[in-house]
């Protein structure tokens, strides 16, 4: 939610809309694809049902994402709806769903018998503050170019939260021990949603923000989604 911030900034950032834009890319590009995709192979990899079940839990995910982004962004025109505020909805999907998986893997170190919980240093904090910020920057922004009122962004920002009532999904389940089918819950569930996401996360980037920045004459917006890229990359060498 604080990346609300950035309405503060709006003239700067529409005076360098192809390096914000390639940011944008970035961002989506790690953590709706490399990062889901190295979540998915890891599940597959432990996957208790088999690697026939997995394989079908990630393309149902998968085809539902990428129908879901058609959905939202395929059309762009008419509905009285503009494409900017059709990028924001769908951006906002998309940290619903990351919010959701993340907070699935944030509580299953507190599930089971003997939970673990996380260890909190400076660095950790930090770095997740910075992650959630770029998270919110993938609404703010194209919610600024479609003349949203802050009110409304911040509010909506608040799917956000759905982390926390994530975080008890392993809790529960795991809440009378572990077994076979309830890991195969957890693990499928964690899978269903990574995919979802990758699934949205390839409509966003390739119909939403690709569109936006391929037309401006400054090709640094490719410079700028590497390195929007690689900061994340490094983001979660901190957290995780």
């Amino acid at each position: 939610m604080g990346a609300i911030l950035l309405v503060f900034l709006e003239g700067r950032l529409r005076s360098r809309e192809a390096l914000v834009w390639g940011a944008l890319i970035g961002i989506v590009a790690f953590l709706g694809i490399a990062h889901a995709a190295a979540t998915i192979l890891e599940l597959d990899s432990q996957f208790t049902a088999g690697a026939g079940a997995s394989a079908v839990t990630l393309a149902l995910g998968l085809l539902l994402g990428l129908g879901l982004g058609w959905v939202l962004l395929g059309r762009t025109t008419g509905g009285g709806v503009s494409f900017a505020s059709r990028v924001a909805w769908a951006a906002l999907v998309f940290l619903a769903l990351h919010s959701v998986s993340d907070g699935q893997v944030l509580g299953e170190a507190y599930a089971g018998p003997l939970p673990l919980g996380w260890t909190l240093t400076p660095l950790i904090v930090s770095a997740t503050f910075v992650h959630r910020f770029a998270e919110g920057a993938l609404v703010v922004v194209p919610a600024l170019v479609a003349s949203w009122r802050p009110v409304k962004s911040l509010g909506l920002l608040t799917v956000g939260l759905l982390a926390l009532p994530a975080a008890y999904l392993p809790v529960a389940l795991f809440a009378s021990g572990y077994s076979s089918a309830t890991l195969t819950a957890d693990q499928a569930t964690l899978m269903f949603v990574s995919s979802l996401k990758m699934g949205i996360a390839f409509m966003l980037i390739l119909i939403g923000l690709l569109p936006r920045v391929v037309t401006q004459k400054d090709p640094r917006w490719a410079v700028a989604a590497g390195l929007a890229f690689l900061a994340m990359f490094l983001v979660h060498f901190a957290v995780e």
